[in-house]
């Protein structure tokens, strides 16, 4: 197949190939071979910035490997498509129902935490961030609830009012301040 014959994909998105026969293992790893994993792996991620008009949703985190202030999301799925997961994501942590075309995607950002939540604690990870974004309606806005088990409490800012909620020699919160550089 000559490469001018490939279909169209948009450059604002991540191109995702799944040949046919793959096995998809549901639910997760044990915990001892998945803490292992994150000592010698990059696990990826995706992540959603929530938008209603000028003003973003940031979430405090109440968990490593992030604990404070972040956008929503978590880890994929090994075979689901990207925006699969950013719907899954949507509706497991904020209890939104989107349609899967209702995300752009962003850009990609990697991560390296210094702690994590799974054991040995202070062996960190690192991930690998698809990060996406969505307008909300007022509906959506309002109908949004954040999970406990997650986060603490969520704010909506102005983008342009982030910065002050944050500490500049923080390397993530700086990450932060870069996601948000890129939605604008």
């Amino acid at each position: 197949m000559n490469p001018s014959e490939f279909p169209n994909i948009a450059k604002s998105e991540v191109p995702h190939f799944e040949e046919s026969g793959r096995i998809n293992k549901d639910g997760l790893l044990p915990a001892e071979i998945y803490r292992l994993a994150l000592d010698y792996l990059v696990i990826t991620c995706v992540d959603i910035v929530f938008l209603y008009q000028n003003h973003i949703l940031l979430g405090k985190r109440n968990q490593y490997p992030r604990k404070g202030w972040w956008v929503i999301g978590g880890r994929m799925f090994a075979g689901e498509n990207p925006k699969f997961s950013v719907q899954r994501k949507a509706k497991q942590e904020a209890g939104l129902h989107l349609d899967v075309e209702r995300f752009e995607y962003i850009n990609a950002y990697s991560t390296c935490f210094s702690l994590r939540s799974q054991e040995p604690q202070y062996n960190g990870l690192h991930s690998v961030n698809l990060t996406y974004k969505t307008q909300l309606t007022l509906s959506e806005k309002n109908q949004l609830r954040l999970v406990h088990s997650e986060y603490d409490q969520w704010q909506w800012l102005e983008l342009n009012a982030v910065s002050k909620l944050l500490d500049l020699n923080n390397e993530l919160d700086r990450a932060l301040l870069r996601i948000l550089q890129d939605v604008q």
